[in-house]
Order: structure tokens, then C-alpha cells, then sequence
């Protein structure tokens, strides 16, 4: 790929993204143990995403995390795996964003966010995110009952983690404004740990959370439309981070950890029309698919058709 030079740190900010989607698998499972997540770039490029989008193919990049053990010094699962998977997400998405791209991350986990953001604040500067996720992410080492990033990726990219991840872009966070995340699509987690900090508590007061019952009473395409032209206003661009789990666990099975009382795919793609479509866009990320449970490939196919749609959309 061809770098792109950059005369000043203002051409670099103010830079348009003119060229197509770029496909990157992102193969990263943060637990260790090769439950699933790592197999879905490949399933979902089977169920015809690349042809369905347009979007051009770099392969995949090696995430590989085997080390299912606890560090001891960050309570990170694998963490020095971890570190090197993400810097390797990092230099493909820099890579796709050199030639003025937008990249399509598809994880993988949501430990995937950490590369991609790094990415991005390091070409743009500051960086606004739409986080839909079913999960807040935003335990740390010495809260997450699990220890495995993916409980984490929201509080490492806003800062608040250990050196490594949470400074991969630089000497700031990727999100140095909290108030330039706004989650959709949580909810409680009925097997949130009893006597354990609650997740919600720990979440910056300045990160704006909108369950996913909220999204369901309410309009979600009219949702969208202002996060979009909230975050275009406040931080120039922004990310949009996608993971599976979303969806409601009887609409979308194939997911590491399911929650009832999550959005329909109607409610999704009516949610992410008018981020996806915006030109401040600079990037998305799509994680937790896991194709172990999917077997006869149903949930891989409506996946791509929910992506495809979006980005028929957004042309």
C-alpha cells in the first residue's frame, strides 16, 4: 500500500476519505481458548460479504491469542498476546486508511476495537465512537469476572486500563473525551456477578448509554441520524463498533454470551442506516460472531444481508 504524506497536522485532520471499504479480518479470540470468534471472518466471507458489499479484501491479520491464563500484573487474559494482536490490527487499518479508505474490521471479539481506534485516532486526531453492544465493556483487570478484554475494549480505548492498550495511538487514549461515545443496544446482565461491582457504576458519567429498550420504544433511525450528527460536530469523525450481541439472543443465536430483551434485526438496521451512511464515517468494526453456532449457516447469511443492506444504503 502507498503511503499518503501529509504536509501538515491540519491536511492530516482534514483529510476526505475517497476510497471504497477495505475488508480486514480481525481472528482475535481474548480468551485464549479457541471458543469460536476467531472463525468468523472466514464464515462470514463464505456467506458472501465481500461480494455483497464491494468491499475489497486485505485478508486477514494474526491476532492469535492461546494463553488463557490471568496476567498477574493487569488481570488481562494473555496479555502480552494481546498487546502484539492488537498493534497488528492496528498497522492493517493504518495500512487501509494510508490509501484513504474505510476500513471494515470483522472480528474476532470486541478486543478488536483497540487496534482499529488506535488507527484512528492516530490518523485523525479526535475520534468520536458508536458503541452497540449488547454489554457495556467497561470492566477493568481487577473487576471483569472473566479477565478476558472483550469485557474491557470500551474502558481501555477511553483510557482506563494498563500501558500498551489503552496509549497504542499515541500518548492519549483514542477516546480522550468521553463524551464522545454514546452506547445503544445494553442491557443488564441477569448473570452479572452478585456482590461484584456493577458494570453500569463503572461507566464514565460522561459516556451517554441508551438501552436497548429505549431504542425499541423509541425511533431508532432518528437515533442514529443525531448520534451521527452529534459526533460529527463534536469530534470531527467517528467509528462505529458493532458487536452481535446486540441483537436479542432469540434473534441471534450465534453469540459468545447472549442477553434477552435485545433489538430486532428492523430495529439494527433502521439504528445503523444513518451512521453507516454518514461522511464522518471513518471506519467499522463487527464483532462476536461466533459460526460454531451456526451450523447450517442461517445466522452468518442474515448477518452479511443486515451489512450489505447498510452499505447499499449508504452508496
Amino acid at each position: 500500500m502507498t503511503r499518503k504524506e501529509y504536509s501538515s497536522d491540519k491536511d492530516r485532520n482534514t483529510a476526505q476519505v475517497v476510497a471504497g471499504w477495505i475488508l480486514v479480518g480481525a481472528p482475535l479470540d481474548c480468551s485464549g481458548t479457541n471458543r469460536g470468534e476467531a472463525r468468523a471472518p472466514r464464515a462470514l466471507r463464505r456467506a458472501g460479504l465481500v461480494g455483497r458489499t464491494g468491499a475489497r479484501d486485505a485478508g486477514d491479520v494474526d491476532a492469535t491469542i492461546d494463553d488463557p491464563d490471568r496476567d498477574e500484573r493487569t488481570g488481562v487474559i494473555g496479555f502480552e498476546q494481546l498487546r502484539r494482536a492488537s498493534s497488528e490490527i492496528k498497522s492493517a487499518v493504518a495500512a487501509v486508511m494510508e490509501e484513504a479508505g474505510r476500513p471494515l474490521v470483522v472480528g474476532g471479539d470486541c478486543a478488536v476495537l483497540v487496534g482499529a481506534l488506535a488507527a484512528a485516532k492516530e490518523r485523525f486526531g479526535r475520534v468520536g465512537l458508536a458503541f452497540v453492544d449488547g454489554h457495556l465493556d467497561f470492566f477493568g483487570g481487577d473487576t471483569s469476572p472473566s479477565g478476558e478484554a472483550a469485557d474491557m475494549d470500551l474502558a481501555f480505548v477511553t483510557g482506563r486500563g494498563p500501558e500498551g492498550l489503552v496509549d497504542l495511538g499515541g500518548v492519549t487514549p483514542p477516546i480522550a473525551e468521553p463524551g464522545d461515545v454514546v452506547v445503544m443496544g445494553y442491557r443488564d446482565d441477569p448473570e452479572e456477578e452478585v456482590g461484584g461491582p456493577r458494570e453500569a457504576d463503572l461507566v464514565d458519567e460522561r459516556v451517554q448509554l441508551v438501552g436497548a429498550l429505549a431504542i425499541k420504544r423509541g425511533d431508532p433511525e432518528r437515533l442514529g441520524r443525531y448520534v451521527a450528527e452529534r459526533l460529527e460536530a463534536q469530534a470531527g469523525r467517528f467509528w462505529v463498533h458493532f458487536d452481535v450481541d446486540a441483537f436479542d439472543g432469540e434473534e441471534m443465536s450465534a453469540v459468545t454470551y447472549p442477553l434477552p430483551d435485545g433489538l430486532g434485526f428492523e430495529h439494527t438496521e433502521a439504528l445503523l442506516r444513518p451512521l453507516v451512511s454518514s461522511p464522518a464515517l471513518v471506519g467499522v468494526s463487527v464483532a462476536d460472531f461466533v459460526p460454531d453456532k451456526d451450523p447450517d449457516g442461517r445466522n452468518a447469511r442474515r448477518l452479511v444481508e443486515l451489512i450489505a443492506g447498510l452499505w447499499s444504503a449508504g452508496e
